[in-house]
């Protein structure tokens, strides 16, 4: 019933010719969702960049995700999608008053929204967007994409190709983070306290390289059970070549209890310390481990981006091709049919880590 009376707000002509990118002056990509979605979309930012380097770019993010892109020298302006209407009203006429030539939605399951956004921010502009055709009046070019086989960054890349007639290669494009040198400063300090030794660097009196653990996910078939996550810290905790740290998320009540009966019984370190890490401290964080062990996604796309090898769990009752490590070592561990990550066995999931460790030249032995 709405549809109708969007289509009389709303006028967009028809455009499926590619744009010739050296000829546009400003492009806004919309990716107001999570934060793994974030990090798989820096390679763009980083290539429109070098395709024409007077090119403006604008980010639209979420609240979630933004602190992601919060240093990135390819992105010229962020914007955020405020919960408050005041505030997501100051910020959308904000990204208004910039007119942007290009308008790219780059979120697959809000096209209503991200078209409405596309066309306030930019009434005269070229917006581009993807789903079914019902959402057409939305873009001015409507992209039909195949997401069954293909991993996220090859459909981004298909959209940049697509849309400005280039050639980009999935292979040559790497998930980036900038990290501040006050979050350099506070995680050195982190891993000084506790006379840890980051990947690359030489070792000090007492040092030890070491391995993070993540806990949490925010998805109920991906989440791994308190009974894997114990056992999987215990036996990473009784190594006597690395120390363990520990993540969990901040609303995890019950990964937050395995957490502490891990620092506890099995040698294991928190962090943070105290209170909640930010995005970029965890950034950091993994950039010096010499392994990530993690059932979640976003952890996955962090170590890819600071090129930390992993372990991953995977269920196949979701589409987890497009959200793949990328361009990192890893060892990924599936679920044996369509069932949770928590049904995975807990001997399997040690086998996984125990090899691949030995692989990095982390001695598996144990105590």
């Amino acid at each position: 019933m709405v549809y109708p009376f969007l289509r009389l707000i709303f006028h967009n002509p028809r455009k499926d010719s590619p744009i010739d990118i050296q000829k546009v002056r400003s492009i806004l990509l919309l990716r107001y969702d999570r934060i793994g979605d974030m990090i798989v979309t820096t390679p763009i930012f980083r290539s429109l960049k070098q395709i024409n380097p007077g090119l403006t770019i604008g980010v639209f993010a979420s609240e979630s995700n933004a602190e992601v892109i919060r240093f990135n020298p390819y992105v010229d302006a962020v914007y955020v999608l405020k919960s408050h209407w005041i505030t997501l009203f100051l910020e959308i006429m904000k990204a208004r008053t910039a007119h942007y030539d290009v308008v790219i939605n780059l979120i697959f399951n809000r096209t209503t929204s991200g078209g409405m956004l596309a066309n306030i921010i930019s009434p005269s502009g070229v917006k581009v967007g993807q789903g079914d055709e019902k959402y057409r009046f939305y873009f001015n070019w409507l992209l039909k994409i195949d997401r069954t086989k293909s991993h996220m960054i090859e459909t981004f890349v298909f959209i940049i190709n697509t849309v400005f007639h280039r050639e980009l290669d999935p292979c040559r494009l790497k998930y980036e983070i900038a990290i501040n040198d006050e979050t350099k400063k506070t995680i050195a300090a982190y891993v000084k306290k506790n006379h840890l030794q980051p990947k690359n660097h030489s070792t000090g009196m007492g040092e030890l390289p070491y391995v993070v653990l993540n806990l949490s996910v925010n998805d109920r078939v991906r989440s791994i059970s308190r009974e894997q996550a114990f056992a999987i810290g215990k036996h990473l905790g009784s190594s006597t070549f690395y120390r363990t740290v520990l993540l969990h998320a901040p609303n995890d009540s019950s990964m937050l209890e395995v957490k502490q009966e891990l620092v506890r019984k099995a040698n294991c370190l928190p962090f943070p310390e105290q209170g909640n890490a930010t995005l970029l401290e965890l950034a950091a964080l993994i950039e010096g481990a010499r392994l990530v062990v993690t059932p979640d996604t976003s952890i996955i796309h962090f170590a890819s981006a600071v090129q930390t090898p992993l372990v991953g769990f995977y269920t196949r009752m979701q589409d987890f091709h497009e959200w793949l490590p990328h361009l990192v070592k890893n060892r990924i561990v599936l679920t044996a049919g369509h069932s949770p990550t928590s049904t995975i066995p807990i001997p399997d999931m040690i086998s996984a880590i125990d090899d691949f460790a030995g692989e990095l030249g982390l001695n598996p032995m144990q105590k």
